[in-house]
């Protein structure tokens, strides 16, 4: 119903490589491993970046619980509707 959650995704941009190169791997993966019998660790994987994406999680997290506001509906929002109707239903 519109809960303000973030959503945080490694990309497809990897050092030494461009958009396409990323896109393609993740759909190769996705497409013939992810969830099947092949969807194991590979000693190739580069790791690397899951630490600066940890410290980006980290630090908007941080960045949300010392705001000075706390979040807000969007009046006016697509869930608007349905929010509505639950606040009523309580």
């Amino acid at each position: 119903m519109g809960i303000p959650a973030f959503s945080v995704d490694a990309g497809t941009l990897y050092e030494g490589h461009d958009h396409a190169w990323g896109a393609s791997q993740e759909k190769e993966f996705n497409d013939n491993h992810y969830h099947n019998f092949s969807d194991n660790f590979d000693p190739k994987w580069d790791f690397r970046g899951d630490a600066k994406l940890a410290r980006f999680g980290i630090d908007l997290g941080w960045q949300v619980i010392t705001s000075p506001h706390t979040v807000e509906w969007n009046q006016g929002d697509e869930f608007e509707p349905a929010r509505k109707s639950s606040e009523a239903g309580n």
